[in-house]
């Protein structure tokens, strides 16, 4: 057997014909492929994807033959050699027994999916370095808008710390350092408020992997379960939170089932979730999606009284 770096676009029709039979699709941020052959013939293939193993498949008449761990293992020395020293996995459950035996940890499972990582102390570390707070908000801040301003002030009148996460995925209109940095301007002034990097044990749904559900919605609410799981057992204890504050969601759908899922986990692990109402402007609610639309048209002056002056610089020097 013999692993060999794939082209996504010359051999496009190989990989998309493999996968059609496994009954899963590549990864849409998959940037590097490999397969392993036997002579010409394709048997498994697996991919990278920033710091994350994706799209893993075996051809079903070859499995159970050691051809996935010898896959994943090539695919796990690749990431080393290109300096990443803590590799993900998200799959099914009933794969987590064949990468604990490839030395990951698992971190979290839920009936859908489960997260682990090659690091055996990463994780422990991310939790100490945590602040202790009572409360927490998690928010994408694509951009930070008076919105999200208004989640953040309500929520820290009702606790005497509050940690406010950001995502750090650079699936977003706006770089991760700069919505970090936007975030942090627009609360410098609320003593109780600490912001912090989401890293990556605060799961986004942007980069959340979807090749393996049968659709979109299914995908999105494994997303929701395993995010809301892996804050209740492990994050909010180490911080000691108690709540976590989320603001109400009349227009996403999916975000609006994002928060019926961590209203029916969190409460199980004994964390309160409270759903905060929006901040309207003339009848209607702030919302990143609002601003990025008047910003793409480079509508200003609209954009002004809908998001705080440090993000309006940004947008102001950064046309969409």
């Amino acid at each position: 057997m013999e692993i060999r770096s794939l082209s996504l676009k010359r051999d496009q029709a190989m990989i998309d014909s493999f996968y059609v039979r496994a009954g899963i699709r590549l990864d849409r941020g998959v940037t590097a492929l490999y397969g392993a052959f036997e002579g010409e013939t394709l048997l498994a293939l697996g991919g990278i994807a920033g710091n994350a193993i994706r799209s893993l498949a075996v051809e079903e008449s070859r499995q159970g033959e050691g051809i996935l761990p010898a896959l994943v293992t090539h695919l796990y020395q690749q990431m080393r050699e290109n300096d990443i020293t803590n590799v993900f996995v998200i799959t099914k459950p009933q794969y987590t027994e064949l990468f604990s035996s490839l030395c990951f940890n698992e971190l979290a499972q839920t009936q859908d999916a489960a997260l682990l990582e090659s690091s055996n102390n990463a994780f422990s570390r991310y939790l100490a370095r945590l602040p202790q707070a009572d409360g927490a908000i998690v928010m994408n801040a694509d951009p930070f808008t008076l919105g999200h301003r208004y989640l953040v002030e309500t929520a820290c009148a009702q606790c005497a710390r509050l940690n406010v996460f950001v995502l750090s995925s650079e699936a977003a209109h706006v770089p991760s350092a700069v919505r970090l940095r936007l975030v942090r301007e627009g609360c410098r002034d609320l003593a109780n408020v600490q912001v912090i990097e989401g890293g990556d044990y605060i799961i986004s749904g942007a980069t959340f992997p979807d090749y393996f559900f049968k659709d979109k919605n299914e995908a999105a609410l494994a997303y929701a379960r395993l995010d809301a799981t892996l804050f209740a057992r492990r994050i909010a204890p180490a911080c000691g939170i108690q709540t976590r504050f989320v603001g109400k969601e009349p227009l996403d759908p999916m975000t609006a089932a994002y928060n019926e899922t961590l209203c029916a986990i969190l409460p199980e692990h004994g964390i309160a979730v409270r759903v905060i109402p929006r901040r309207e402007i003339d009848g209607s609610p702030i919302s990143a999606s609002r601003v990025r639309a008047l910003w793409r048209e480079a509508r200003y002056d609209e954009i002004a009284p809908l998001v705080p002056e440090s993000t309006l610089d940004y947008i102001r020097g950064n046309p969409l």
